[in-house]
């Protein structure tokens, strides 16, 4: 509990002060733009999960600190190799990408990709390690100085040239921010053990990296084709608006996303920071599972009712006051994108609960069908329907029931414990 309210807190103040930026950054830059933003996110999230092949996210689960610094190195090799093959791609078909997605901007941009692909890869190592030292406290001033930093920049910036490239180059500037933050805040703990790797044989330094590998395998062939799936999920509709009915359109999606989503970064997000070496630890230790996600599940839920609820009945009223008269048709999707984050939001202890199951495998089966439930809601809605609002009601609806059955699934399955503790 101490170290969710250190993370809750930073989180909680650097969303605030993201936020207290954000109505001036709104009419800076319109909903175009927001829009051109949205696509290039959209894009990074659907590269990320295969920039590491999924091994960052498994720092937490080992017994001893050696196999997750090896786990912390071989993410590290990936990242770089996978990030250099995407600008490898990006230089040859930039302008081909730029048509498919509905990239308006200029195509040369997307250079940037392979920098943020890079930037956000490494960060997840940093912050897994950072979370099983139990360093809460670091993740919540390096939450905070970005936030103070990035939104001071966009701003400054924006009242001298609001253009797309301005918000681009925020994303990349901030994402080497963060990195440089967080590496000064986990170098000690890191290098602490240096001089004895040093003095292994290479042999075995080699064979300590294809033994983790090895053991954790199920992160690149499961979860990360799973973290795919599920930002290709969030992204399809950005990628889809823009094509289909502008920029503006994905511009709406992406603001009443960012804003509906905040109880989810600073809360659950926090949760799942504090919950994943806690439950990690108690499957260590052969402890019932089952009463650590009824219990954080039922907390969230409770918490959840007034965040959410608040932006179903007022979103369009909210919008309209606090980032112009302009951005109101986000507040409308704002409403139903609340009663699917709702149920987002509840269920992120059954989230992280899943590696710790040994479920990774028939959780991936389980994305795939719920990706392409998702896209048909969206394209049923703008193709059929011709009615954007219809398509996002539609999508979010899906994804309530989908929601409500990955919580149900994991808590009856919480008993099964197929990862090897040795």
């Amino acid at each position: 509990m101490r170290g969710l309210a250190v993370v809750v807190g930073g989180t909680a103040a650097a969303q605030a002060i993201t936020f207290a930026f954000s109505p001036v950054i709104t009419r800076l830059y319109g909903p175009e733009v927001f829009g051109v933003q949205g696509i290039f996110l959209s894009i990074v999230g659907i590269v990320t999960p295969f920039a590491s092949l999924g091994y960052g996210g498994s720092i937490v689960l080992p017994a001893s600190d050696g196999e997750a610094r090896a786990l912390f190195r071989l993410s590290m090799i990936i990242s770089a190799a996978m990030s250099a093959l995407s600008a490898i791609v990006v230089g040859i078909f930039h302008a081909e990408i730029a048509d498919a997605i509905g990239f308006t901007a200029a195509s040369s941009l997307l250079f940037l990709l392979p920098i943020v692909v890079l930037m956000t890869a490494i960060a997840q190592p940093f912050h897994h390690w950072l979370a099983r030292k139990k360093q809460f406290a670091s993740l919540s001033r390096i939450s905070i100085a970005e936030a103070v930093l990035v939104g001071t920049g966009k701003s400054a910036a924006g009242v001298v040239a609001a253009t797309a490239p301005v918000l681009l180059a925020s994303v990349a500037i901030s994402g080497g921010l963060k990195v440089w933050l967080m590496w000064r805040s986990a170098r000690s703990t890191l290098l602490s053990s240096e001089a004895c790797d040093r003095a292994e044989p290479a042999a075995e330094a080699e064979a300590s990296l294809r033994s983790a590998a090895y053991r954790f395998r199920d992160f690149p062939l499961f979860r990360a084709p799973l973290d795919w799936l599920n930002a290709a999920s969030y992204g399809i509709p950005s990628l889809m608006l823009a094509s289909l009915l502008g920029p503006a359109a994905a511009g709406f999606y992406v603001l009443a996303f960012r804003v509906v989503s905040l109880p989810i970064t600073i809360i659950a997000a926090a949760v799942g920071t504090v919950f994943l070496p806690r439950i990690a630890e108690a499957s260590h230790r052969s402890e019932p599972l089952r009463p650590l996600l009824l219990k954080g599940t039922a907390a969230l839920a409770a918490f959840g009712i007034v965040p959410f609820g608040i932006m179903m009945v007022f979103g369009p009223w909210i919008f309209s006051f606090v980032f112009g008269a302009d951005w109101a048709p986000a507040g409308e999707y704002a409403r139903w994108l609340a009663l699917w984050f709702y149920f987002i939001f509840i269920g992120a202890p059954s989230t992280q609960a899943f590696p710790i199951l040994g479920l990774q495998g028939h959780f991936l089966a389980y994305e795939v069908v719920v990706t392409i439930l998702r896209t048909a809601s969206l394209a049923v809605g703008v193709l059929l329907l011709r009615d954007e609002m219809a398509a996002i009601a539609l999508f979010a609806i899906v994804g309530v029931l989908v929601n409500v059955a990955q919580i149900l699934w994991c808590i009856l399955s919480c008993d099964r414990r197929l990862r090897s503790t040795a």
